[in-house]
């Protein structure tokens, strides 16, 4: 697969107008629709599809441009270490919680990103399901999950730390004046819970089922900001990491309910057992463990 090639599909991909590639690359228009032609010949799919002036990408020129970043920084990655050049550089692709995102990441990049200012980062939310094929192939370098263990044999498990969940309602809401509440409170109540982000949710749902409570309804976002929010309006409770609610519970806005065990998850660092890491995901990784050590 020629690198090429590869440079004017992303090329295009990015700017979405066949004419601007063109003129970023120092190429004619022809030359730029010739290469993707036979980048397309080659896969044998269309990666573009044309309507008129305008391209978008085919669902599987979505899937060839995350490849194809990251053939193209193992390429800029090769020739600066045979060159002997110093610095890391290359695409690190994570997958982890939003709230995980939010409070800690901000301040671990502040550390990183000076250091190896030459990495590019793509950082999304994590889907437990697809996780391990994912981390096989090489789209994710490096995964972070809020549950206590994961059951794939392939993928090498790292605890960094435990992480306080509480059980959130609005200010106003009966439980929420409770001294204790256990599962058997949260009959015919309306629960707000995480589609994707998390394995305390599974636990969570486990033990309602355990004890048979059946709630009044599950309403399930994939934002734990629309979930926080939506408590906020003074709708339902919730199952969520203590740190996401801790600034709103200062301020009055959310009510920590008073559960009668204590509880928590584990926040986990996933990486495929067999596949090389690079010099960028190692220095990822032990910065991870370097802050989170700090704020145990």
């Amino acid at each position: 697969m020629d690198l090429q090639r590869l440079q004017t599909f992303r090329t295009v991909a990015t700017l979405m107008n066949f004419n601007q590639a063109a003129e970023v690359l120092h190429y004619s228009q022809s030359t730029v629709s010739a290469q993707i032609k036979t980048l397309e010949n080659e896969i044998g799919i269309l990666l573009f599809q044309r309507i008129g002036k305008s391209v978008r990408l085919t669902e599987a020129g979505a899937k060839m441009l995350v490849y194809t970043d990251k053939i193209l920084a193992i390429k800029e990655e090769a020739v600066a270490e045979v060159t002997g050049r110093n610095m890391i550089t290359g695409l690190l692709t994570l997958r982890m919680p939003q709230t995980v995102a939010t409070h800690y990441l901000p301040h671990i990049l502040c550390d990183y990103q000076p250091r190896f200012p030459g990495v590019r980062l793509d950082i999304t939310s994590c889907a437990l399901h697809t996780l391990e094929h994912e981390l096989r192939i090489g789209m994710v370098d490096l995964a972070f999950l809020f549950a206590d263990t994961i059951g794939a044999k392939n993928l090498e498990c790292e605890l960094l730390r435990i992480e306080p969940l509480a059980i959130a309602t609005h200010p106003s809401h009966p439980l929420a004046a409770q001294k204790s509440v256990d599962f058997k409170d949260l009959e015919g109540q309306v629960l707000l819970l995480p589609k994707s982000d998390c394995g305390y949710r599974m636990v969570f749902e486990q033990e309602l089922a355990t004890e048979k409570v059946t709630p009044a309804t599950l309403i399930e976002m994939n934002s734990i900001e629309a979930i926080k929010q939506t408590i906020i309006a003074g709708i339902g409770l919730t199952i969520i990491p203590e740190i996401a609610i801790r600034s709103d519970v200062a301020k009055g806005k959310i009510a920590q309910v008073c559960w009668k065990d204590d509880m928590e998850t584990g926040l986990l660092m996933i990486h495929h057992k067999n596949k090389w890491r690079s010099p960028a995901v190692d220095a990822f990784m032990d910065t991870m463990r370097r802050f989170l050590a700090v704020t145990k």
